[in-house]
């Protein structure tokens, strides 16, 4: 059995393939051909986990999108890394739809992977944009509860 750190990479990996992709807009037929090509290509069994966070990232990319922008106030969007990017959509995405994980993990794993692929530099940023998200996370959770209507 894969590790969930294992799992979350191959997500990592397969976000980062998908953005380069000239339409990021969640397609199902796009994101099997990226699962299916990442599977052939590294002769791996993509982990359910794994396929799981790509799909929900790309399921909610307009709302974790728009964290990324809010948080990344000293670069604009379109100036981001794809490494930096496919880190930060990884991160918000678990840690808003995956509750059985503190956000913490989630938040180191970002900073971990941000410096293999990209280098301390830019896991530094990955660490300032999501300790803003962090600050925001309470008033965020609250009103996503308040809109599916779940009683706290």
């Amino acid at each position: 059995m894969i590790k969930r750190r294992e799992a979350r990479q191959q997500a990592f990996e397969l976000i980062f393939e998908k953005s380069f992709c000239k339409d990021e807009n969640e397609n199902a037929h796009n994101i099997e051909c990226i699962i299916e090509a990442a599977a052939d290509a590294r002769d791996m069994e993509l982990s359910p986990y794994a396929r799981q966070v790509f799909s929900g990232v790309f399921e909610h990319i307009e709302e974790i999108d728009g964290y990324i922008s809010q948080y990344s106030r000293a670069r604009s969007f379109r100036r981001l890394s794809k490494v930096v990017l496919a880190a930060l959509r990884l991160a918000i995405y678990e840690i808003l739809y995956v509750d059985d994980l503190e956000p913490t993990i989630s938040i180191n794993e970002a900073i971990e992977l941000t410096k293999k692929f990209s280098g301390k530099d830019e896991a530094g940023f990955v660490n300032g944009v999501l300790g803003g998200f962090m600050q925001a996370y309470p008033e965020i959770k609250a009103a996503k509860q308040s809109d599916s209507g779940a009683v706290q």
